[in-house]
């Protein structure tokens, strides 16, 4: 079957998909080899950390060695140059008798930015930057990305409301707001990331796990971050869900200095202000503990906190159809002053999830800083 450039670059992003959860601090990269016609003639991804990265996966399955004579490598991220757990697989490709190779992103690790294709063309290949998809393949790599180019977590946001914004009623009633479809593409999400991050009020009215159901994930360390200042869920937590589905370790408790806290979990004292948490000095310390992406999952006061201080890199709005009137809005402790002020999405997608919506897009956050509340 012959592919275009595009249509095979399009197949490399949806391969590197599959490595989603299980590849961090590492890229998602997904590859395609197309032979010398442009038939397909194999694919590979990045499965796991430590295993073999996406060009040397999509190589070893080719059985017919001699149809790599001329043929053409489609990868979603430039080839890396240094030894790691893998070997290199810009200088693996340098010995082959490939034709070109096609990337799509530049890598900014400073161990690769650049020299990846330096081997490649010093080998006689020609290299070439794919000019289109590059929303596409921003978003496979966002995670990566942002841990390089900014040297933090990526923060994610997810929000559960109906159609009026809101994520509860009156009374605190929230369960169940959203369709089976969208709990089940949270379950997901969780697993996608490296850390869930939850508030204390979310912990008290809900009692939640916070681990991942989907079944890819089962054996998956998944680190829970509890926003407490007060030290208030301390005392509920031994006999809590979030312990029952993960070593005490695995909860990071986020208290005010000389706040007392069980024995076994990690315990994070962080000064605050103007009443909260600095997130960013938060995150800052979170790769200290293998956390690379934070997926927060919160009541409207821990999300409006997140987005007061931009930042949230990635939103996830599922939205039911129902109509809930006065209750409690998501953004219910976030004032915006001007329309010009206004937190956008760019590259926004619309999914159908059963009878919702998922909205989905990275934020856009304006210069100004944005104030506490309405009062």
């Amino acid at each position: 079957m012959k592919l275009t450039p595009k249509a095979a670059m399009l197949a490399a992003i949806e391969e590197g998909k599959k490595g989603s959860g299980f590849v961090s601090p590492n890229p998602l990269v997904g590859c395609v080899i197309l032979d010398r016609d442009y038939n397909f003639l194999a694919k590979g991804y990045h499965a796991r950390l430590g295993e073999l990265h996406a060009e040397t996966h999509a190589l070893k399955s080719v059985t017919d060695t001699s149809r790599l004579k001329g043929a053409h490598m489609y990868v979603t991220l430039e080839p890396c140059a240094h030894e790691g757990r893998q070997p290199s697989c810009a200088k693996t490709l340098a010995t082959l008798p490939l034709k070109s190779v096609t990337y799509g992103l530049p890598d900014p690790n400073p161990k690769v930015s650049g020299r990846g294709v330096e081997i490649l063309r010093a080998a006689g290949l020609e290299v070439v930057r794919f000019a289109e998809l590059q929303n596409e393949l921003e978003e496979l790599a966002e995670i990566f990305l942002m841990n390089m180019r900014e040297g933090r977590p990526f923060v994610s946001v997810k929000v559960a409301s109906s159609l009026d914004g809101q994520v509860a009623l009156a009374d605190g009633s929230s369960q169940w707001i959203t369709s089976e479809a969208s709990r089940g593409h949270v379950q997901s999400l969780r697993g996608f990331h490296d850390a869930v991050l939850t508030g204390a009020g979310t912990f008290h009215g809900d009692n939640p796990r916070l681990n991942s159901r989907d079944s890819r994930f089962a054996d998956k360390r998944l680190p829970v971050i509890l926003l407490d200042p007060d030290g208030s869920c301390v005392a509920a937590l031994p006999g809590s869900a979030l312990l029952q589905v993960r070593p005490a370790a695995d909860v990071f408790l986020v208290t005010k200095p000389g706040v007392k806290v069980l024995s076994g979990v990690t315990h994070i004292e962080l000064s605050m202000r103007d009443g909260e948490f600095d997130l960013r000095a938060l995150v800052s310390l979170l790769p200290a503990y293998g956390v690379h992406s934070v997926f927060v999952e919160a009541g409207a006061t821990t999300v409006s906190a997140f987005l007061r201080q931009r930042l949230c890199d990635r939103l996830y709005v599922f939205m039911a159809p129902k109509i809930l009137g006065k209750g409690l809005g998501w953004t219910s402790a976030l004032q915006i002053p001007s329309l010009e002020q206004a937190v956008r999405l760019e590259n926004l997608r619309v999914e159908p999830l059963g009878e919702d919506f998922l909205f989905t897009g990275r934020t856009i956050f304006s210069t100004r800083t944005l104030p506490k509340s309405l009062g």
